[in-house]
């Protein structure tokens, strides 16, 4: 019981360092994207370089998201089986199938920077909306 109960406040530990590690890393790379564009400090100038990196990591988030859900899983198998096929050359025959081994079964667990990457960046982009519209 005490280590499980461990194991889930160690859990919950990393996931809060993982929003705050991506929440942060957006919020310097914005701001030094700010400096290098526009060499001053300026609401505006900080609205736009935030919108841009949050749509840039929200890019990433949602790459790992539908790579980690296994879209591409059924389009690999597919190319072995066609590969082994035309290995054997004999594309219609039964044996030159791959076995079901070969397809990837996913838990649907997904990686702790997931989640982050991807609601940290459409929160930062929806505040660089709101800014943009009130400048």
């Amino acid at each position: 019981m005490i280590t499980e109960r461990w194991i889930f406040v160690k859990k919950k530990k990393n996931r809060l360092i993982c929003w705050i590690f991506v929440g942060g890393a957006e919020f310097l790379i914005s701001f030094a994207t700010m400096l290098i564009r526009n060499h001053q400090l300026s609401l505006f100038g900080f609205a736009d370089s935030i919108g841009l990196i949050s749509l840039i990591f929200m890019t990433a988030g949602l790459i790992l998201f539908i790579i980690q859900g296994g879209f591409f899983d059924g389009i690999a198998y597919s190319f072995r089986r066609f590969a082994r096929a035309v290995r054997k050359k004999q594309l219609g025959d039964v044996d030159a199938e791959a076995p079901m081994a070969e397809f990837k079964i996913r838990d649907g667990s997904r990686w702790s920077i997931t989640w982050p990457l991807l609601f940290v960046s459409l929160a930062l982009f929806g505040l660089s909306l709101l800014l943009s519209l009130f400048l």
